[in-house]
């Protein structure tokens, strides 16, 4: 069975429609990971993300191939072997992750008092 998202993308709303293609808890993270341009086979990713559900990621993954942000090649082997590759569509919403990196950097001190606690 095919997983598909339970709220459609809404386009009246440019904010909402950045939100989506971002939204999820792992695809700013997998948009970080890629960031340096290099190549990054899923299993990599999922190493650099243990806390993710591999399947999450795959899932997110396809998402961000559909929506253009990220480009997968399969390779022709066996077994055979793919990988991702951050796309200009997915460089451009960088900047927005490089601002909210610098706010939880900022902020962190606030919400370390509130969370640490709860461990």
């Amino acid at each position: 069975m095919a997983y598909e998202k339970k709220i459609p993308v809404d386009l009246d709303c440019p904010l909402r429609l950045t939100m989506s293609l971002i939204e999820s808890k792992w695809k700013s993270c997998i948009l970080d990971e890629l960031r340096s341009g290099s190549p990054m086979r899923p299993s990599e990713i999922h190493k650099s993300l243990p806390e993710a559900a591999p399947r999450v990621l795959d899932i997110q993954l396809k998402e961000m191939v559909e929506d253009g942000l990220v480009f997968k090649t399969i390779y022709p082997e066996l077994p055979p072997r793919s990988e991702y590759v951050i796309t200009d569509l997915g460089k451009s919403l960088l900047p927005i992750i490089d601002s909210m990196l610098k706010w939880g950097e900022e902020h962190f001190a606030l919400f370390e008092k509130k969370y640490d606690n709860k461990k």
